[in-house]
């Protein structure tokens, strides 16, 4: 059997479409699943030394995350933020002054989820690839 050097292009160029498809849905998955394993952290996250203060279930319940988009390079991008307490979230993290001087103690516990979220995305993406 005989085949025509257009048609083998054609056959090849489908079929990369069809990979990129399945690759693009993947990789949809993949961030939407990395981003709901960030919040579930984030929403049981009790930093060491954190409960003394006082409770942080109101904190915690804050997590969300947006809506899958598209950006303009065709990038997808899922935003992880607390939707009640945000103004407390670069505080918390951080430290930050107090009104009679000195500094608050910083509780770290935005930066551990995201670098475990950034090193498991890849994951996430090839597990959605295989199936």
């Amino acid at each position: 059997m005989k085949i025509d050097a257009n048609q083998l292009t054609n056959e090849i160029m489908r079929a990369l479409k069809d990979y990129e498809k399945v690759t693009e849905e993947a990789a949809a998955r993949g961030v939407i699943e990395t981003a709901d394993q960030a919040v579930a952290e984030l929403q049981q996250a009790n930093p060491p030394g954190s409960g003394k203060y006082r409770s942080w279930d109101k904190y915690n319940r804050g997590w969300k995350r947006t809506k899958l988009t598209k950006d303009r390079k065709g990038v997808y991008v899922e935003c992880v933020h607390n939707a009640t307490e945000y103004r407390l979230t670069h505080l918390l993290e951080n430290g930050h002054a107090k009104v009679n001087g000195g500094r608050a103690r910083a509780f770290p516990h935005i930066a551990p989820v995201a670098e475990k979220a950034q090193e498991s995305l890849y994951q996430n993406i090839m597990k959605n690839i295989q199936q």
